[in-house]
């Protein structure tokens, strides 16, 4: 009796432990862009995305993308991002025209770099949109996603 309540614990576990690792997906799609700088696309949480001006997320929620000469003449770049949990994500990407690593603004905290969010609204005017208006609910993979810097 002893070995078979082990043994079903054993599977429960592993069945949960594989419940557990399903809970990841993947987002892809392509930006389009023009000119020649450097890309760069994250993914943000709630809290990540109040320093959205001061600092970029780590990798595996950062990607810095470079085009090559093929890229460049085509104006669009392919992205991946696997591994993410579900949850509530806003997604971000600029072009590094300045090449500083970081998102540039002016004195007045105005954004000065192609700047584009997954799911933005229609008007972003002069500032940064708020959470609610670019966030968006991850519970199974995202394929598609169309970034516009151009």
């Amino acid at each position: 009796m002893l070995k078979k309540t082990m043994l079903f614990l054993g599977i429960l576990l592993m069945a949960s432990a594989f419940a557990h690792a399903e809970e990841k997906c993947s987002l892809s799609g392509q930006i389009t862009f023009s000119g020649h700088e450097t890309i760069y696309i994250s993914i943000y949480t709630l809290e990540e995305f109040a320093n959205l001006k001061k600092s970029l997320p780590s990798p595996p929620f950062l990607q810095k993308i470079t085009p090559n000469p093929e890229q460049i003449k085509a104006g669009r770049v392919s992205f991946t991002f696997s591994g993410v949990p579900k949850g509530t994500y806003c997604i971000v990407t600029f072009q590094d025209v300045d090449n500083n690593g970081k998102l540039t603004c002016d004195t007045w905290g105005q954004i000065e770099e192609p700047l584009c969010f997954y799911k933005e609204p229609a008007d972003l005017g002069l500032g940064t949109p708020n959470w609610h208006n670019v966030k968006f609910d991850v519970v199974s993979d995202i394929t598609g996603i169309i970034m516009k810097l151009d």
